[in-house]
């Protein structure tokens, strides 16, 4: 018996399926290190739709590291993220690297975690909101 056959015999839909719930269970969990929260970032990144608007931040990481800088830049509804700092960003992040790996992964809302102290923005507002909503 060909088994082949039997695989290209499944409908396309029971097939697709399967992929997508192969995908959520492959769900990467970021890590409170910096190379795991600034691979989420690309990851989130690459996949948010933003605004035509210039929006640049920097994102320090507090606590478990020792105060490493990444970037995001949306210039042309494209993002650029990079680890270094951003001299005159249009607003600036800190955050608990922790909280921030929680946030990332979904335990955490931002919006929660800028309410209990643990992310602190400094900067345009206008354009922090732009930025948010666009990636969390």
């Amino acid at each position: 018996m060909n088994t082949d056959v039997k695989a290209n015999a499944l409908p396309k839909s029971a097939v697709k399926k399967t992929d997508k719930k192969a995908a959520k269970k492959e769900k990467t969990v970021v890590e409170p290190t910096f190379e795991s929260i600034y691979n989420a970032m690309c990851r989130k990144a690459y996949h948010a739709k933003f605004p035509s608007v210039f929006i640049a931040t920097q994102i320090t990481l507090k606590g478990s590291l020792e105060c490493r800088p990444l970037y995001v830049k949306v210039e042309d509804k494209v993002a650029e993220v990079a680890p270094y700092e951003y001299n005159n960003a249009s607003f600036y992040i800190d955050a608990d690297t922790d909280v921030f790996a929680q946030v990332l992964n979904g335990k955490k809302s931002f919006y929660e975690a800028l309410a209990e102290g643990f992310i602190e923005l400094n900067g345009d507002p206008k354009k922090a909101v732009l930025l948010i909503k666009a990636l969390f």
